[in-house]
């Protein structure tokens, strides 16, 4: 039987690489507030940051709570045939992008992870890539995406 090769945490950031674009929150035609990737028309911009002034403790603690938030959230993913025998590994916060959900744009955080589960016949499928999205305060999962 054929072993598959671990999928290592550096060929994974390779995967997120364009998560660290610049955020931007513009007014759309309505007048609603949207986010985006690209600068506004107009000239009517505000750039989005990360919120400041969190001490070193607190930051490792968050990222790691928001860590576990996306693992729980990964195990409980309908794309697995036996959630019993998911493994979860490789867990890291990627950095800032942003998702379309319900119809609006929102910046969120973005935590990849390596992921590999039992298919219908009883054999590991391999590792592959899976995200969570998070909350910008990363204490509320928002979406995922298994590949």
């Amino acid at each position: 039987m054929i072993k598959p090769q671990p999928l290592v945490p550096a060929a994974l950031a390779l995967l997120c690489a364009p998560a660290w674009a610049q955020v931007y929150r513009c007014p759309d035609a309505s007048g609603r507030t949207v986010i985006q990737q690209v600068p506004c028309a107009g000239g009517q911009q505000m750039n989005v940051k990360p919120a400041a002034g969190k001490a070193g403790a607190d930051v490792a603690a968050t990222r790691s709570a928001a860590a576990a938030l996306c693992e729980a959230a990964l195990r409980k993913a309908p794309a697995w045939k036996d959630p019993d025998s998911v493994q979860i590994s490789d867990v890291v916060r990627v950095g800032f992008t942003t998702i379309q959900l319900h119809g609006t744009t929102l910046a969120v955080v973005k935590y990849g992870a390596t992921t590999n589960a039992k298919n219908s016949y009883g054999g590991y499928v391999g590792q592959k890539p899976a995200f969570c999205y998070l909350n910008g305060t990363e204490t509320k999962v928002l979406d995922i995406k298994v590949f």
